[in-house]
Parts: structure tokens; sequence; C-alpha cells
């Protein structure tokens, strides 16, 4: 494993959007433990209003919300700025549902419980890229 400098990251900010209350703030400390400038939002309609006011070039998006679901935020998201690098998360993984968040432009696609070391290497992946 590749060590980086949290420094690097400090620019990089990261939309986080899961309805889980528990889970946006443990990925609020953790990731801003790495350097990222993390923003958290309850919902899809949340996202895309930070997503107006903010520069992301990442985020990660739970595949279960409602009233808008995160593959569809996916193609908002990719519509809108077509270089942003997502990771989808599910606590329901199907081939289906992974296949299209892929179709819609999904960097990756990882489960839950989320193992953080994974998630934390996958987004600094994402980010020196």
């Amino acid at each position: 494993m590749l060590a980086y400098p949290t420094e690097l990251f400090m620019n990089e900010a990261v939309l986080v959007v899961d309805d889980e209350e528990n889970l946006l703030i443990l990925l609020d400390r953790v990731l801003s433990k790495e350097g990222f400038q993390v923003a958290t939002a309850h919902n899809s309609e949340a996202a895309l209003d930070l997503f107006t006011q903010g520069d992301f070039r990442l985020a990660i998006l739970d595949i279960k919300m409602f009233p808008i679901d995160g593959v569809a935020l996916l193609a908002e998201l990719k519509k809108r700025s077509p270089a942003i690098k997502v990771i989808m998360i599910t606590a329901y993984p199907t081939e289906d549902s992974r296949d299209e968040c892929f179709r819609r432009g999904a960097a990756t696609y990882l489960t839950k419980p989320l193992d953080i070391r994974e998630l934390k290497d996958t987004l600094r992946s994402l980010a020196d890229s």
C-alpha cells in the first residue's frame, strides 16, 4: 500500500450523499483526517444544491435513497460534470444495479458495510488519477 501525505488531498472536495446520518458523520471525520474537503448531504436534492455551489471532482453516493435514488443522482452529476469520479455504495448489491451504475459512469461500486481502508484507498486512487 502506498503512503500518501495528507496534504496531497487538501484541495480535493468530496461530496458524500447517504440517508444514514451515522455514516455521513463517520465518513466526514475519516475523510477529513485524510485531508479531503468533505461536504455531506442526506438526499439527492440537497446534494444537487451543494453540487451547484462547489467544485467537486469526487463523490460517494448511496444507491438506495428517496425520492431520487443514487443511480439517478449519478446520471445527473455526470451530465453536469462528466469528469467527476463517483463511488457508488449500497447495502443491497445486485449485478443489475452494479451494471447500471457502471453504464451511467460510476468509477467503482462498493458494498456496505464499508471497508473504510478500501474506501480510502479507492478515493486516493481516484483523486490521484
